[in-house]
């Protein structure tokens, strides 16, 4: 149990743990949810004996939430941008020195160790954002108004609608609304009839309705 008990180890168990349980909830797999809670479990071991600040935690989960935000909806990175600073600075402050041992070794995650961190999850999201770019850059081809997903393109709710969410189309996350104005839950299925803007207009795909028992 001694190398979980180390700052930096238990640091990395919790940012992957929560990051492991955020993408379960994005994209459903049992691989990821496994992974997360056993990482949060050995985190939280490693955690009793450390002097954890529960600031820094609270942080550090924000901080993901903002970075699996950013791949829901367009915000042109300002939402990447805001979980990058409070990542950072909840890694900084995870750990807090109790009174009766300001003399003692200071117990705080490396610095190397958030840099690298900060900079992975900097290198990804500027991935997601080049990639959603480049997607909406996209000549329009024959059949589709204005995008590169044609018109009729069945996809599945990501983010309920209610009345605005996301949805999954073409392998991509799009903002979306009903057509109608009506809620539609996560993972209901849905077929692309028109955009407004970058906006993708949705109705509940009727034959898969048809299908389920």
């Amino acid at each position: 149990m001694t190398i979980l008990a180390d700052p930096n180890v238990a640091f990395l168990l919790f940012v992957v743990g929560l990051a492991g349980l955020l993408v379960e909830v994005v994209h459903p797999s049992i691989l990821g949810g496994v992974i997360g809670a056993i990482c949060l479990v050995l985190a939280f071991i490693g955690f009793t004996g450390l002097p954890v600040n529960i600031a820094g935690l609270v942080l550090l989960a924000f901080g993901m939430i903002l970075f699996v935000l950013e791949s829901q909806i367009v915000s042109h990175g300002v939402l990447a941008a805001g979980g990058l600073i409070v990542f950072v600075i909840g890694a900084s402050v995870l750990y807090s020195q109790p009174a009766g041992e300001a003399s003692g070794p200071t117990i705080a995650v490396a610095t190397p160790l958030i840099i690298l961190t900060a900079g992975l999850f900097a290198a990804f999201m500027g991935a997601v954002l080049y990639a959603a770019l480049r997607v909406r850059r996209m000549a329009a081809p024959k059949g589709t108004v204005g995008t590169a997903v044609p018109l009729g393109s069945v996809g599945v709710v990501q983010a309920p609608l209610s009345p605005q969410g996301t949805v999954h189309l073409a392998g991509e996350i799009w903002s979306a609304r009903s057509a109608d104005g009506r809620e539609l839950g996560r993972d209901t299925t849905v077929r692309l009839v028109a955009f407004d803007g970058l906006i993708a207009v949705v109705s509940p795909d009727a034959a898969a309705a048809t299908a389920r028992p």
